[in-house]
């Protein structure tokens, strides 16, 4: 009785590990036959595709944060009096930076019925040097706002007149 008992529990073992066993060595079969197919050099390729690709993956990643912190940055497209001022006073502090002067200076709200558009109008009529009033130009254009320079009218005379029509973008 305690012969059957103890080749029961023995049995079990045996067919618990020969189980095992047979589930090794298909695995073993199957990479096998994988690498029957698939010489070291096509791992090796497939390694490399692998390694590129998680290369490609840190581009990407890299590339969504940047996209993210732009979309976070929106948000001075917002109407906001403040920030548009701010940009309406750096047009003067340009001007006195590029030694032009300006001539006549004045700003609208747009009426845009539309959700995005140019939302602020700003007229500059200056007088100067060319390559001041380039320097100048380039400076309007290089704000953290989006800003559209649509209309420029340049006239030498004794001096380079300038008049600068340019457009605020924003969000209603």
């Amino acid at each position: 009785m305690s012969y059957l008992t103890l080749f029961d529990s023995s049995k079990e073992l045996f067919d618990q590990e020969h189980a095992n066993v047979e589930k090794v060595q298909q695995k073993l079969d199957i990479d096998n036959q994988y690498l029957s197919v698939n010489t070291l050099q096509t791992v090796a390729q497939l390694d490399k595709e692998i390694n590129d690709l998680k290369k490609q993956y840190m581009v990407y990643k890299d590339y969504n944060q940047y996209i993210k912190y732009q979309i976070e940055q929106i948000s001075s497209l917002f109407y906001d009096e403040q920030t548009w001022g701010a940009y309406i006073d750096s047009i003067s502090e340009n001007a006195k930076k590029y030694d032009v002067k300006i001539l006549n200076f004045n700003n609208k709200y747009a009426t845009n019925s539309t959700t995005f558009g140019h939302v602020l109008d700003i007229n500059v009529r200056v007088v100067g040097p060319y390559k001041n009033t380039l320097k100048f130009i380039n400076s309007i254009e290089q704000s953290f706002l989006v800003v559209d320079l649509h209309n420029i009218s340049m006239k030498a005379e004794e001096d380079l007149y300038s008049d600068l029509n340019i457009s605020v973008w924003g969000i209603n």
